[in-house]
């Protein structure tokens, strides 16, 4: 049986600030047994490929916590694999072991696109990302990102492979638009131009191309990300409020929220995985007034309203 998740991470990183809330561990179908009886939880909760037990009776030194979650191994082919990478590992007791750095890694960087507990997941990968440098188990960091749609739902992305009318035309109904999107783009460049407009060899189309990003420096590429999720927060939250149509919201939530999104189902491939992977340091360029500069472009007639 291995140990993932919050246990494991402050295992491997004892000043960590994390209080763990519940214990996760990969097992198969006979260890998940052996813990419901040794345990003796009040109530257990299967779904699939999950168990969760709940207010656990019998606890110890080591199982501190109220709940234990489980990942069943037997019906997944790249939970197996995990504990085939880690059966090397030191046992500690009650026949677990704890997970390697290169496992934790690949977990979460098989979940990281989904939006369920971001920040603190997102903090995670970002930590060991810049010690490992690299994901070490590609194929079955694959595999589990697609048991995992499999799980809990396919993750659906907006297509950029189609004209910019169309392009925006995917969110009708579901956005109201008050101002001119590329006036928005324009007003949040760092440039003389947006920089999206860099990775365009057709203006009319939403599509962006990888080779011209790979030329870009890491700055251009962290300030292009920027960018877009100054414009999504200012569309999707700041200029709704601003005209009473939504909660209040402050800037630097907005933007948190608008990075989520690029990070998850707004945008994916090469520019989703580059804002995921950089996101820790993405933030670190955070301009706290990308509003007031919006409210004075706007107040100077530089920004048209649909």
């Amino acid at each position: 049986m291995l140990v993932v998740g919050s246990k494991a991470l402050t295992y491997h990183f004892p000043k960590l600030e994390r209080k763990v809330k519940d214990i996760d561990i990969i097992a198969e179908n006979t260890d998940i047994e052996r813990l419901i009886t040794f345990l003796n939880p009040t109530k257990v909760k299967s779904q699939k490929n999950i168990t969760t037990l709940i207010d656990i009776q019998n606890r110890d030194k080591f199982f501190t916590t109220n709940n234990v979650e489980i990942l069943n191994s037997s019906e997944s082919n790249s939970l197996k694999k995990y504990l085939e990478y880690d059966s090397q590992n030191s046992e500690i007791e009650h026949g677990l072991r704890f997970a390697s750095l290169e496992v934790l890694l690949s977990l979460k960087k098989s979940h990281i696109n989904f939006p369920i507990k971001f920040e603190k997941h997102i903090k995670d990968y970002n930590l060991l990302l810049d010690l490992l440098k690299e994901d070490k188990l590609k194929e079955i960091t694959k595999s589990n990102f697609i048991e995992t749609e499999v799980r809990i739902g396919k993750l659906k992305t907006p297509s950029l492979k189609k004209s910019t009318d169309n392009f925006f035309g995917q969110s009708e109904g579901l956005v109201k638009y008050f101002y001119v999107h590329d006036d928005l783009h324009k007003v949040m460049a760092h440039y003389s131009r947006p920089i999206y407009e860099d990775m365009q060899n057709n203006e009319s189309n939403a599509w962006c191309e990888k080779s011209l990003w790979d030329n870009f420096s890491f700055e251009k590429k962290v300030k292009c990300v920027l960018e877009e999720s100054y414009v999504i927060a200012l569309e999707r939250k700041i200029i709704p409020m601003l005209n009473g149509i939504s909660e209040p919201i402050s800037s630097k939530d907005a933007f948190n929220w608008s990075l989520m999104r690029i990070c998850t189902t707004l945008c994916s491939g090469w520019f989703r995985e580059f804002a995921t992977d950089n996101w820790s340091k993405i933030i670190n360029f955070y301009d706290k007034n990308y509003v007031l500069k919006f409210l004075e472009a706007e107040s100077k007639g530089l920004i048209k309203k649909i």
